[in-house]
């Protein structure tokens, strides 16, 4: 036999034992392809729907839902962008319904304008918009786990979209991200209204992002024109940032803005630092704040409690950060984090067994949650050192 016939065969088999290993990874999340008819559009509307990596770990918890314009386009970097800040805790996880796209321009555009006819017919957002509030969410509601939380993003007209929706139907998003928004679309005719309502003086707690990259000429005058008004007029209860990179062009301030907008977002329904230092009855007092404004129960977050208890963990309270780190664990059972957190409140108080019992419970955990788990493998060997090191 011979050494090139040997060596085929040597390959072969070592793909064969490689395939007969089992796998044991998953995906983060699912996504499935849905859809309704539409009786006020007229037409079948196809969606591409990501339910968040704990969707189905507790099955208590209601979701935020993004509805993403220009679904097919941006469904994967929206998805991947947020499970990431997620992963660190520096993004709520939501639902992510993207919405194919059958007439674009009909119904991105505030106007009917016919030098863009060779686009498509124009002028439809109106309609759209009552689509997506008369149909849309309400089907969306009623098939998955939805709170009443809702956010629009949008790009080039799809931003248009975003930000006219903010100005003629305000109590139908809580939160819009614009991307290179074509605010210039039929003479700016959005700027109609964009002062009359940014200089309103009724309360507006909504959140706004919008971005702009190296367009250049009238998308980036127009995009100066609404920063300016946003500026002078800083209505009460609005929050908003925006930013110019011109180092990304007009095919990429999606991708570049998305990770800026989930962030900036979260900053504004988290509680400060200095919140935080006050202790539970300070965070659990913002949170029933935060209810109020957005009219459903929102609880205190994961992560805001856990901050709590670490505080009480430096200043050496070892019963009230574990104490803490219990209730954390009791209200999100399917978080490995939860476990690992109460493994270091055991340990820092000496309870070395019940720490090692935590170190193996987040373990398993972590494996059914579906997360990077080496640094919890690396605190158990750890912990493991240390009780060896305390044997008589």
């Amino acid at each position: 036999m011979g050494s090139f016939m040997l060596k085929q065969i040597i390959a072969f088999i070592f793909v064969l034992l490689i395939g007969s290993e089992k796998v044991s990874a998953n995906l983060r999340g699912s996504s499935i392809v849905d859809g309704l008819y539409s009786t006020v559009l007229s037409e079948q509307r196809d969606l591409l729907i990501h339910l968040p990596n704990n969707y189905n770990q507790n099955k208590m918890l209601e979701y935020p839902v993004l509805y993403l314009l220009d679904g097919q386009r941006n469904f994967a970097h929206t998805i991947g962008t947020l499970d990431l800040l997620n992963q660190s805790n520096m993004a709520q996880e939501m639902i992510i319904v993207a919405i194919m796209n059958t007439h674009r321009t009909r119904d991105f555009t505030p106007t009917y304008d016919k030098s863009y006819n060779e686009w498509g017919l124009s002028g439809g957002a109106d309609n759209f918009l009552d689509f997506i509030d008369k149909e849309l969410i309400p089907f969306i509601n009623k098939n998955y786990r939805a709170n009443n939380f809702k956010v629009i993003s949008g790009h080039s007209l799809g931003g248009l979209l975003s930000i006219y929706a903010l100005h003629s139907k305000p109590e139908l998003f809580q939160a819009h991200f614009a991307f290179s928004p074509s605010l210039w679309w039929h003479k700016q005719v959005i700027f109609e209204k964009a002062e009359i309502f940014l200089k309103n003086s009724d309360q507006l707690n909504k959140y706004l992002y919008v971005n702009m990259g190296n367009e250049g000429g009238n998308m980036l005058h127009s995009f100066e024109k609404y920063t300016e008004l946003l500026n002078i007029h800083n209505r009460k209860g609005f929050k908003f940032n925006f930013d110019l990179d011109t180092s990304e062009s007009h095919n990429t301030t999606a991708l570049a803005g998305q990770s800026l907008a989930y962030q900036n977002l979260y900053a504004t329904l988290r509680p400060t630092q200095e919140v935080i230092a006050k202790g539970i009855s300070a965070v659990k007092e913002f949170f029933k704040r935060q209810s109020e404004i957005y009219g459903y129960e929102i609880k205190p977050s994961y992560s805001a409690i856990n901050r709590i208890a670490y505080n009480a963990l430096k200043e050496k309270d070892f019963a009230t950060a574990i104490a803490i780190f219990e209730e954390n664990v009791d209200n999100f059972p399917h978080k490995a984090d939860a476990y690992d957190s109460l493994a270091d409140g055991y340990e820092a108080n000496g309870e070395l067994d019940k720490a090692l019992k935590m170190r193996n419970l987040v373990i398993k955990k972590s494996i059914t949650e579906n997360v990077e788990n080496n640094a919890y493998k690396t605190r158990k060997i750890n912990l493991l050192k240390l009780i060896k090191a305390n044997k008589p």
